[in-house]
């Protein structure tokens, strides 16, 4: 095979998966799906929720706290790894809270 025919080839490939606007759903067609199945359990899924301003939460965790709040007792919230940095854990020397 050529050269020329292995970089036309490359280049074909990557640009056949390029996307050149942000994927949004139409929300004019999006629709509920009824069913007569009742929903036994609801899990609510955050992650990256570490990162919040000093004393308050950020809006991810405000929106997820109402979810919450109205969610009955079969559910449960699960936070997806991010949940401390940036500085992590705090050593146990250095920790106020007693191990």
């Amino acid at each position: 095979m050529s050269k020329y025919y292995i970089f036309f080839l490359l280049i074909f490939f990557i640009s056949s998966c390029a996307t050149y606007k942000a994927k949004y759903a139409d929300i004019d067609k999006a629709h509920d799906i009824q069913t007569s199945k009742e929903v036994s359990h609801t899990f609510y899924l955050i992650g990256d929720a570490g990162k919040s301003p000093e004393k308050e939460m950020n809006s991810a965790l405000k929106l997820f706290k109402n979810k919450l709040e109205k969610a009955n007792e079969h559910s449960t919230a699960i936070f997806l790894g991010d949940n401390i940095y940036p500085a992590g854990m705090p050593s146990k020397k250095d920790s106020t809270v007693s191990y």
